[in-house]
């Protein structure tokens, strides 16, 4: 009785201590997230900008941070005029840069009204370009804008491009505007050549202020509150919870069955989590026509392919005495680590495209750490437990009982 409640204590202990060890890991892991200032504010311009060799100074000023691109305006609020100054670089010689205004609810390339210049035959040139749905993949011929212009220049040395453009408000148009713009390896004919669609080239999108200068990256993006969903959703779901669910079936097992029900629970919610964010990857893949990011959309077809196929394992899974029982672990096993495998190489990918701020790639990092050192921790409190037991089980025999007599190989003699 003594030895069964020892037993019992031992294993009661265990338990606590491992809940303890998962509930500090996730407090550690959750508790560094995740509060993000999607605004920011464009500074004063302190020195003058030479432009075709002449000296100028706007009133605010800021970089970009995509593509080495640069802003700089100043706003008339009186004569309701605004004069901005958009320097880029071409990706190479003979190539193009544009920027322009989106008139429309969000930044995005359709609807732009957009400048572009470029060096042709005759000349530093600069055009007007309206981009629509039908052009924005390439054929882009020069046309007249919505926008009332009133001057615009270029000046082109090497790959940098500087184009200076003078436009007149409407009388009651908002001063936050929404800026897009671009570049490309080169021009036919006053085409430009379609640009690059990696991450870079598709995050030339900014909602700035002209009067106060409060800009917003984030809310500019097209779809960004979407892409936000999939990335946090794959990223929770295949990469942090699921893997602690493996960690619960196996280190918990002393807990039967109450280890089976966590990793259930821990499981079908990563499965969920995870298939949220493949569907609203697919969604993504709707509103981006052309644009096709072939290895990151195989791995989650596979991915979601083979996370219904174990799901469906569960309502198969034969009882313990049954003779397919290892045939059938070792094929939940392989699914599994496959799932694992898969799901953190795609979230990798998708920090790839999205190109957040590098932080949030640590942060996962850290949290991969942080279960890296959790098995390891586990696997040695493991490793160590079984050691003990046998220790335990090879006691001598021939222990003495009551002074008068011993048991030796299981036999009473008398002492």
């Amino acid at each position: 009785m003594e030895g069964r409640s020892a037993h019992a204590a031992e294993r009661r202990f265990q338990l606590r201590s491992c809940l303890e060890l998962l509930l500090l890991v996730v407090v550690l892991l959750f508790a560094p997230a995740i509060a993000q200032n999607t605004t920011a504010s464009s500074g004063s311009c302190a020195t003058a900008v030479t432009f075709n060799n002449t000296n100028k100074l706007f009133t605010s000023c800021t970089n970009l941070n995509v593509q080495s691109a640069t802003l700089a305006w100043t706003l008339d609020s009186m004569n309701r005029t605004l004069e901005v100054l958009f320097s880029g670089q071409a990706p190479q010689s003979g190539g193009w840069v544009g920027w322009g205004i989106n008139p429309g609810p969000q930044p995005a390339m359709a609807g732009t009204q957009a400048f572009i210049a470029f060096a042709a035959s005759n000349g530093s040139t600069i055009l007007t370009y309206n981009v629509t749905d039908a052009s924005k993949g390439g054929g882009l011929k020069c046309t007249p804008i919505s926008l009332h212009v009133l001057d615009m220049r270029v000046q082109i040395v090497g790959n940098s491009i500087a184009m200076l453009v003078k436009i007149q408000l409407q009388p009651n148009q908002s001063t936050v505007l929404n800026h897009v713009w671009n570049r490309g390896p080169s021009v036919s004919d006053f085409q430009p050549s379609a640009h690059a669609f990696d991450a870079t080239d598709l995050s030339g999108l900014r909602t700035i202020d002209m009067a106060s200068g409060e800009s917003s990256s984030s809310a500019a993006l097209p779809h960004q509150v979407l892409k936000n969903r999939h990335g946090v959703l794959n990223t929770v779901g295949w990469g942090i919870v699921l893997p602690c669910g493996v960690l619960a079936a196996r280190y918990l097992r002393f807990a039967d069955p109450a280890w089976f029900y966590i990793h259930v629970f821990l499981q079908l919610s990563g499965f969920t989590l995870g298939v949220a964010g493949w569907a609203t990857g697919m969604r993504l893949g709707d509103y981006s026509k052309g644009i096709v990011h072939h290895k990151h959309r195989s791995i989650g077809i596979t991915l979601f392919a083979i996370s219904i196929v174990q799901v469906f394992a569960l309502l198969l899974r034969p009882k313990k005495d049954h003779k397919i029982r290892k045939a059938w672990n070792i094929y939940h096993y392989s699914l599994g680590a496959s799932i694992l495998i898969l799901g953190i190489s795609n979230i990798f990918y998708g920090f790839d495209i999205l190109s957040p701020q590098k932080k949030w790639r640590r942060a996962y990092i850290g949290v991969l750490i942080g279960l890296a050192i959790l098995t390891l921790c586990l696997e040695v409190v493991s490793w160590a437990y079984t050691f003990r037991k046998k220790a335990v089980g090879r006691k001598p025999e021939g222990a003495q009982i009551g002074g008068a007599h011993s048991i030796t190989n299981g036999y009473r003699q008398d002492v």
